[in-house]
């Protein structure tokens, strides 16, 4: 389609989602394009070369199947669930029962992240924006957060930077591993 017409065009796409989403890590247009072009990256893998590429299938341990593909995803990569879900649910107009998306003031109980917000030991749930709300994070403008529920315990709450981090770092390193070609673009937001 116009000038994205192979799946490395389209991972360059999505490289380019992920650095305006980190330019505005409060926008869930930008997390919704990057987690669309995330999940969608994978049709254009297969329909571009994997299908045809027989030993790359193999080292995989696929067959000639794109659903083979996608369930080797979900085990190599067990992030690809959550964007896949969102992508889902923004094609079907649906919210994923597995977890919630919540925008807040800053991650709860992230007390090993520079994006904590203050005196996190009496936050008691996410703050959804009200107002005349103060929310904090980069720009003053809070953070997409997904709620993994009670029983992911200490890990309950993900936030959508961190997600789209390493399943783009994933898809980087997917095209260094098994792409057919060399010299695989990366975000400027990664080391290379």
């Amino acid at each position: 389609m116009f000038d994205v017409v192979t799946a490395r065009d389209f991972y360059a796409m999505l490289i380019e989602d992920f650095d305006d989403f980190m330019e505005e890590p409060h926008s869930a247009r930008r997390a919704l394009h990057c987690a669309i072009s995330a999940y969608h990256l994978h049709e254009w893998i297969w329909s571009d070369w994997l299908k045809n590429d027989v030993n790359t299938r193999q080292k995989l341990g696929i067959k000639k199947n794109k659903d083979d593909f996608v369930a080797w995803l979900l085990r190599a990569n067990v992030w690809f669930f959550y964007v896949q879900a969102i992508a889902n649910g923004t094609k079907h107009f649906g919210r994923s029962e597995e977890f919630g998306t919540i925008k807040v003031s800053a991650p709860p109980l992230a007390f090993d992240q520079l994006t904590a917000g203050f005196d996190q030991g009496a936050w008691d749930g996410p703050v959804r924006y009200g107002s005349g709300s103060l929310p904090v994070g980069p720009k003053g403008k809070g953070y997409l957060i997904l709620d993994l529920g009670k029983d992911a315990g200490e890990h309950r709450w993900l936030p959508m930077a961190h997600l789209l981090e390493v399943v783009v770092r994933f898809w980087r390193d997917f095209f260094r591993f098994y792409g057919p070609t060399e010299n695989v673009l990366a975000s400027r937001h990664h080391a290379s």
